[in-house]
């Protein structure tokens, strides 16, 4: 493997209150951390009650409007739920964050370095129509590149943007951080790969877009919501690769010659985090560009306490029509809930018929088996499809747990890493998981 010249370390970390779940690869292997609250209850998460579970608290949106944050079943604060009224979606901000003074009622934060003119990604709003010989080849068993394949990796680490690593403290923590890498020609992502060694880290997941235009008043670490997912992954894990037909686009005149790289790291627990993750890299590139569809719900999940509850999250025929402007051919995914999730499944249906399930998992109680499986032949999803995502969950606790990106809360999520890549990147999202919605995905 060769490393170029013009290779950037990275570093990430993170400081925001709330979190998607992954498998667990932030608990010690003799479990979970454990807190105690009120009734003496042992509850994930470990650390101090901060609050009452249900208690609701004053908050600040970025764009200054107010919020509220509500307390969370470990007694933390989870995520401001906003209106979706700032630009690029409503992205909570609880607090200060370590890199920026707290925004003033009424006010808009200070706004960065202006946003390349149109989207760096989208060079054409024309679909993309797949060949029958293509959709015939199409699985999704990604294999390492051939031979003749050049192949270079970037490895991107939060110790290069955080100087000495990123301090967390105990509970949920997210942060954003972003870097771009000049690089003149196209290139396509072909493999990804976890560089993470610290079990304080939840999941990671990365943008190929540059950061929302109040990051970088907030500073490497701040609070964002992802314009667009393209990885996501849990726990170290050897490298993932993409089918032979598609990559995921970076570089280029149509990035202005540069490579975007904005991530999100979830943390549960106080560390000082160094690591990050690698993305193997081609100028060979692939017939496709790769894209990452994400569908599901976070708001509206609720699990009484000491009770079973089944939440359907559901992207409409309409939905569908109105997001997935041409067929997209989907070569893995990946279920995705927290703590209480005893079954979660995927499924698509066209005029009203099953024809495809992209997953189905069974747990005795909370993480089970989170990681993208590939699918041969690949799924194709056309416009006018319904997917809809079933979670069954069974909450423990005597406190209801209610959707939301913390550990402790809830989601109802299926990742599809697919291809051809949809023009326009909020159509990446369906369900109330869309970051336009309020919600980072």
């Amino acid at each position: 493997m060769v490393k170029p010249s013009w290779l950037v370390v990275l570093a990430i970390t993170a400081a925001a209150a709330a979190g998607c779940g992954g498998d667990g690869t932030g608990v010690a292997d003799d479990g979970p951390a454990v807190a105690t609250m009120a009734g003496g209850a042992a509850l994930p998460g470990g650390g101090p009650a901060a609050c009452a579970a249900g208690a609701e608290t004053p908050c600040q949106c970025v764009n200054g409007a107010p919020g509220v944050s509500r307390c969370q079943v470990d007694g933390t604060l989870g995520a401001c739920q906003c209106d979706a009224t700032a630009p690029g979606g409503d992205v909570a901000m609880p607090g200060p964050t370590p890199d920026a003074p707290a925004v003033p009622a009424g006010e808009a934060p200070p706004a960065g370095p202006a946003a390349p003119p149109g989207d760096p990604l989208v060079p054409s709003n024309e679909p993309v129509i797949v060949p029958p010989e293509d959709v015939a080849t199409c699985g999704g068993s990604g294999l390492p590149p051939s031979a003749d394949e050049a192949v270079e990796v970037l490895e991107i680490r939060v110790s290069d943007v955080v100087p000495g690593g990123f301090q967390t403290q105990e509970g949920t923590l997210y942060a954003c951080f972003w870097i771009e890498i000049d690089m003149p020609e196209k290139h396509h992502i072909i493999g990804w790969e976890g560089a993470v060694g610290d079990r304080a880290v939840h999941h990671q997941q990365v943008s190929l877009r540059p950061p929302p235009f109040y990051l970088p008043a907030q500073g490497q670490g701040g609070l964002c919501g992802l314009p667009s997912v393209e990885y996501t992954w849990t726990g170290e894990r050897p490298p993932e690769w993409t089918p032979a037909l598609a990559g995921y686009p970076i570089g280029g005149p149509e990035n202005g010659g540069k490579a975007h790289f904005l991530w999100q790291t979830h943390f549960e627990g106080a560390t000082t985090y160094t690591g990050g993750f690698n993305a193997y890299i081609t100028k060979d590139l692939r017939k496709y560009d790769a894209g990452n569809f994400e569908q599901g719900d976070v708001a509206g999940i609720l699990v009484p306490a000491n009770q079973q509850a089944t939440h359907v999250a559901t992207c409409t025929p309409e939905m569908t029509m109105a997001k997935i402007t041409h067929p997209i051919y989907v070569f893995s995914s990946m279920l995705h809930a927290h703590l209480t999730v005893q079954h979660i499944f995927a499924q698509q249906f066209r005029d009203g018929e099953l024809i495809n399930t992209f997953g189905d998992e069974t747990a005795a109680f909370g993480f089970f088996d989170q990681r993208f499986k590939p699918h041969d032949p690949c799924i194709e999803i056309l416009p006018g499809d319904e997917i809809v995502t079933t979670c069954e969950y069974n909450n423990p606790f005597p406190f209801d747990v209610t959707g939301g990106e913390a550990t402790n809360q809830e989601m109802c999520t299926v990742f599809m890493q697919y291809f051809p890549r949809l023009p326009d990147p909020s159509s990446n999202f369906c369900g109330t998981i869309d970051s336009t919605g309020g919600f980072a995905p």
